[in-house]
């Protein structure tokens, strides 16, 4: 053997063996980085106790222990049987795995809160098995269907951490829309890698080079290709029929779904990250209401427009306050048994006692769509005079529907004439209020970071504090020698649960019958009466200072929803109600009722009060509108003169006729008028193309 031989022969004995070491260096990898995770207080669990002691999470040791034991076996295996056997396993334990995986970006679904019930694990595992199914048939692969089972998860799960981390929520379908967006602003984000992160990050990558080395496919004779053929179609249309199934009423009420899109971290930690995004598709989009027609539209506009009106005399500044969590609980009083140690609501009760302190002042209630949260719902009917009764339960229409140039009483007042002016002192990435404001037709917006130095009440700032910053920004404009009406739309923080205990706040008005000290409910309750107190007292401020100006000027307020259900409880069961779901439609929707309260510094003309005592916030702009002397669109004429009359409360639970009775949702298209109404909302908010725009706005008219 000449010297030349020998050296290559040496030298492929090197690149084999080196070439063979390669192999376990994922194992090293691991090794090295299971010890970090060992150190790393992100493995180290919540609930260790008070000794001091490092209680690791069992499910995840196991998980790394057996994967450094497959990253040291697998190198060793040969194309023979036991590779197809590693194989087989690999297959029936990855879509767990996967699941596991997903989930544990944010804790882990055995041993924390919210622990996953098993039939809900059981769906989220069903999809991945599915999906692998579906992937290998289509392939006939099993390497390539196992890769992409994992690697779906694993980059949408970082998609979805980054998603909680940068803004508070997870990733719903909708937000595919908004994708281009996400990524442009992405750089201004600072990505904190721990090494949990890289650890699961690197399993779903040991997992697809696995799935490689162990992997398999099948083929079949010509003759017989026509059963791959079908076995890739059934898998296909059951992996398709399951989505459908999981995301339908039946499923969601017979496993017992987390229903609430305001928690939105809570429903997909206990629905499960991928059940939760399957189950939000049902709201991605809406069909057209049974006989829908645009003809039908344009006819009631040549019905209701009105021939075009003279500018009008007075263009009052108008100021509406949508209040967070405000509402008179005295009315869930059946029995009358409610009392406190003070009125909690003195100005507005005074005023109304006394009409003459003011030269307009009403007072009336709205049911409204949401409780305990869902804030924008309550903003976007006011805004558009559209209806949650259309649309899908939970659904967020400022998240879901409005994408684009949004016609509402904004561009409404825009148009006639005013400056549109929005504060919120939160933070405008909240139910994305940045971006859809300006396609309301707002011109102007100020949130969280514009409040500094505002007065403050626990850790919000106060309406008192909201409502300086608003006159602020009105004497800035009257001094710039801006003349233009202003419209203000503010929507207060101050209230926000929850109502604990906290440092420099201490309730002042109290239920009678109820000891604060003896519980943490009863003292939540008075924590809440005493709040709205506060935001009567900032009322009589805000209405006192524009009632000293000569400006024309009107003020509404109302409150966007109740408090949650435990803070009301106390109330409920004093006046006999253990369950108020349980009782009659009208006396659930009890908890549905918020006030609103008009004010004007002028003479309103008897032609133009329009504010009945009992509606809903889908009629509340339009009434606006109209005691303020605006003219009103065609639609919000048929609203007046049509709708008002005959169902004068429509919210997302039930509408009420003109006999006062109340009537549930699910039968509001037995109703015609009803029935024209939601084609006029789909009209208006989903037929971008065919929006009969004469109907909603007079511009160019």
């Amino acid at each position: 053997m000449d010297n030349s031989t020998a050296k290559t022969e040496r030298r492929d004995r090197i690149t084999a063996a080196l070439k063979y070491a390669c192999r376990f260096i994922p194992a090293l990898i691991l090794a090295v980085l299971m010890i970090i995770a060992l150190t790393d207080v992100h493995f180290v669990l919540s609930d260790a106790g008070t000794s001091g002691a490092k209680s690791y999470d069992p499910t995840y040791l196991i998980l790394m222990i057996v994967m450094l034991g497959l990253s040291v076996i697998v190198p060793l295996l040969g194309d023979g049987v036991a590779k197809y056997i590693a194989g087989g396993a690999a297959f029936a334990g990855f879509p767990f795995v996967c699941f596991y995986l997903l989930e544990y970006y944010s804790r882990n679904p055995f041993r924390e809160s919210p622990v996953m019930k098993q039939d809900i694990v059981m769906l989220n595992v069903i999809l991945f098995y599915l999906l692998a199914v579906t992937l290998l048939f289509l392939t006939t692969r099993s390497d390539v269907a196992l890769a992409v089972t994992a690697a779906v998860p694993m980059i949408f799960g970082f998609a979805n951490y980054l998603a909680v981390a940068f803004r508070d929520a997870p990733v719903f379908p909708w937000d595919v829309l908004s994708l281009g967006t996400a990524m442009s602003v992405l750089d201004n984000y600072r990505i904190e890698m721990t090494s949990k992160l890289w650890f699961i990050i690197f399993t779903y990558v040991f997992m697809i080079g696995f799935a490689f080395l162990t992997g398999f496919r099948f083929r079949m004779k010509k003759k017989l290709i026509w059963v791959n053929i079908v076995a890739a179609v059934v898998a296909l249309s059951s992996f398709i029929g399951f989505m459908a199934y999981a995301r339908s009423d039946e499923a969601e009420s017979r496993y017992g779904y987390y229903p609430y899109l305001f928690s939105s971290k809570y429903l997909y930690k206990y629905n499960g990250t991928a059940l939760s995004f399957v189950w939000t598709t049902k709201y991605l989009k809406l069909n057209a209401p049974k006989g829908y027609s645009t003809d039908e539209l344009r006819a009631l506009y040549e019905k209701y427009k009105e021939p075009k009106q003279p500018e009008q005399d007075i263009k009052p500044n108008i100021i509406v306050i949508m209040n967070e969590a405000f509402s008179d609980l005295s009315v869930l009083a059946k029995e009358g048994k409610f009392s406190t140690n003070q009125d909690y609501l003195p100005f507005i009760h005074a005023a109304e006692r006394n009409p003459e302190m003011y030269k307009f002042f009403r007072t009336g209630s709205v049911y409204v769509s949401v409780k305990g949260g869902n804030t924008p719902n309550s903003e976007f009917e006011f805004l558009t005079g559209t209806s949650m009764a259309y649309l899908p339960t939970g659904s967020i229409p400022f998240q879901q529907y409005i994408n684009s140039s949004q016609l509402s009483i904004v561009s409404q007042l825009k148009d006639a004439g005013y400056d549109a002016t929005a504060m919120h002192p939160y933070p405008g990435s909240g139910w994305e209020r940045d971006e859809v404001y300006p396609r309301l037709g707002f011109d102007g917006m100020y949130f969280y970071s514009d409040f500094k130095g505002a007065e403050r009440v626990r850790s919000y700032v106060s309406d008192s504090g909201m409502y300086k910053k608003l006159i602020s920004l009105y004497e800035e404009k009257r001094a710039s020698g801006d003349t233009d009406p202003q419209f203000f739309f503010g929507v207060t923080m101050q209230n926000h649960g929850s109502y604990k205990k906290v440092t420099g706040f201490t309730p002042d008005v109290t239920v009678d019958g109820l000891d604060i000290n003896s519980s943490s409910t009863y003292y939540e309750l008075a924590s809440y009466l005493s709040l709205i107190k506060r935001s009567d007292e900032a009322l009589s401020e805000l209405i006192n200072y524009f009632n000293s100006i000569d400006e024309p000027t009107i003020i509404l307020m109302f409150g966007d929803h109740q408090p949650n259900d435990y803070v009301v409880r106390p109330i409920l069961s004093m006046n006999g109600i253990k369950d108020i779901s349980a009782e009659d439609l009208e006396t659930q929707q009890l908890r549905w009722q918020t006030p609103y309260i008009v004010w004007a510094n002028y003479g309103v003309a008897g032609e133009n009060e329009h504010f009945v005592t009992t509606t809903s916030l889908n009629y509340l702009g339009m009434m606006l509108m109209k005691t303020a002397g605006i003219t009103l669109t065609p639609f919000q004429n048929w609203q007046l003169t049509e709708l008002l009359p005959n169902y004068p409360v429509i919210n997302a639970n039930c509408y009420v006729t003109s006999d006062l009775v109340f009537h549930s949702v699910k039968d509001i298209y037995s109703e015609d008028m009803l029935s024209l109404y939601a084609k006029l909302q789909y009209n208006l908010l989903f037929d971008k193309k065919n929006t009969v725009t004469g109907l909603f706005s007079l511009k160019n008219q």
